[in-house]
Formats: C-alpha cells, sequence, structure tokens
C-alpha cells in the first residue's frame, strides 16, 4: 500500500477523470476537484480516490480544499498536484467580448496560479513532490479563432518555467502536458459554441470569418470523433510522475508533434499561411 497523495483538477471528464482513476488504480490516494454534486459521485465511485469540492475561480474555494488536504494528510504532505481544469473561449476576436477573455484567462490561468499557490506549502512537505500542469498543442501554436484558448495555455509556459526557476531544484518538480486533440467533452462544448457564432455573427462578420467558422465546426467535429482518448494522456502523465526526472515538457499525440516540427521547419510567414489553408481552405 503507497502513502502517496494527489489532487488533480478538473475531474469530472476528460483528461482529469482518466487521471484520477489511473492513478487510484496504481494505488494512489486520490482527490478528484469537481464542481456538483453529480461529479462528487461520479469520482466517489472510483475505488481509492475522493471527491474535492474546487471551483477553480472561487478564492475561498481553493484555500478550503487545501486546508482539508493539508489536515487530511499532516505530515505526509501531498506528492502530487495535476492542474487540469480549463475552458475553451473561441470566437473572431473581434466579437469576443472583454468579459469572456476574462472568464477564459480566470479558469485556465488564474485558477491554475492559484491551486498551486494553494498546494504548495503542502508539496513542500512531501520527500519528492510533482506538478503536472495540464497545456495544449496551443501553448505552442496559435490558430484562428482561439485566441483566448491560446494565449491562456501560452500564459502557461511562461507561469511554469518562471515557478521551475523560482522554485529551484529543492522545488516540486513541473511538467508542463502538451496534448493535440483529445476526445473530450472540453471539445464537444467548443463545437457547440463555434456553432452558437456561427449564427450569432452579423452578415459583415460572416463575410470576413464565415470559413473560419465553418472549418473550425468541421475540426472540432473530428477531434470529438478521431482524438486521443483522454486516458492515452492520463498515461502520459503517469509515467512523467513515474520518471526520476520527469521531462520540463511534453507534447502528446501525432499531430502536436507534427504541428511543432512544421512550425520549426518552415518559416513564420510560411506556417501562417499552412495554418489559414487549413483552417479556411484559403490563403
Amino acid at each position: 500500500m503507497t502513502n502517496r497523495a494527489a489532487v488533480v483538477t478538473g475531474a469530472s471528464t476528460g483528461i482529469g477523470y482518466a487521471t484520477v482513476r489511473r492513478l487510484a488504480a496504481d494505488g494512489w490516494q486520490v482527490w478528484g476537484g469537481v464542481r456538483s454534486d453529480h461529479d462528487s459521485s461520479h469520482i466517489e465511485r472510483i475505488d481509492g480516490a475522493s471527491s474535492l469540492r474546487i471551483d477553480v475561480t472561487d478564492d475561498e474555494q481553493i484555500e478550503t480544499a487545501f486546508g482539508e488536504i493539508a489536515d487530511s494528510r499532516g505530515y505526509l504532505g501531498l506528492d502530487l498536484l495535476v492542474v487540469n481544469a480549463g475552458v475553451v473561449v473561441g470566437g473572431p476576436l473581434e466579437y469576443v467580448t472583454p468579459s469572456e477573455w476574462r472568464r477564459q484567462f480566470d479558469v485556465n490561468v488564474v485558477g491554475v496560479a492559484s491551486s498551486i499557490r494553494c498546494a504548495l506549502p503542502t508539496l513542500r512537505l512531501s520527500n519528492d513532490p510533482r506538478i503536472i500542469i495540464v497545456g495544449s498543442i496551443n501553448s505552442r501554436v496559435g490558430v484562428p479563432l482561439l485566441s483566448p484558448y491560446a494565449a491562456s495555455k501560452h500564459a502557461l509556459v511562461g507561469l511554469s518555467s518562471s515557478l521551475r526557476r523560482e522554485l529551484g531544484p529543492t522545488g516540486p518538480r513541473i511538467t508542463m502536458i502538451e496534448p493535440g486533440a483529445v476526445r473530450t467533452p472540453l471539445w464537444d462544448k467548443a463545437r457547440e459554441a463555434s456553432l452558437q457564432i456561427d449564427h450569432d455573427l452579423p452578415m459583415a462578420g460572416r463575410r470576413e470569418y464565415g470559413d473560419f467558422v465553418e472549418k473550425a465546426v468541421e475540426h472540432l467535429t473530428g477531434s470529438s470523433s478521431s482524438g486521443l482518448s483522454p486516458d492515452r494522456v492520463a498515461v502520459v502523465i503517469e509515467k512523467c510522475v513515474a520518471r526520476r526526472n520527469p521531462p520540463l515538457r511534453r507534447l502528446v499525440g501525432v499531430d502536436a508533434r507534427v504541428a511543432v516540427a512544421l512550425n520549426a521547419i518552415l518559416s513564420e510567414k510560411m506556417f501562417d499561411r499552412l495554418i489559414r489553408r487549413s483552417r479556411s481552405g484559403k490563403y
């Protein structure tokens, strides 16, 4: 029986839920962060897992949750934090409101930073503390209609590298996971949002961005059916945690690796044209 303990935020579905299942199967004591009673019962059905009420936009709730972990674990501390909670805000930047931008960053950036901040004192008690930050291929490659999401994931790169250097060699080891397309409800919701954007765009917006929106719906439909399974990403997280010297960043999926390779080989202008072509059908 292991004494290792982990907290996974955004654990109700997708990558977070799959990670809770795999860690629990490996003998970890796991808390899955959720926002509702329904999701809580979903987590509680996993042997070795407990639910933890965490809305990452609620500072008081985050502090209370990690206070409960500290009380539960005592001197043993927390061995692993997987920060996975996230949302997708998309659309032509011209039509994305400031409140939508704030929501994107409140969840994907401030929520990540707040979770890490509250977990650090308990993580420091572990002999080998780890932090896994779930990013995206959009941490490296921005695409049309996803400016808010890509900007939030780029921000996590800066957060990760700055924090790693801030904590130094004696602090928790930090790995950023950057998957390509994954079959998760997150992207199903993004597809629904794209359809709504298409419906709400004024005539001028349709003329300017209609091709992008149409391709976005096609791409998101493909991601829902042919993307990586969440369990595949959870396996990579599991392997990174098991390594004595984990990677600083880890791409997951052929599409992610191909995109990064092309970005490195092609000039910026050529890569821009390639992305525009793939996302709108025209240069």
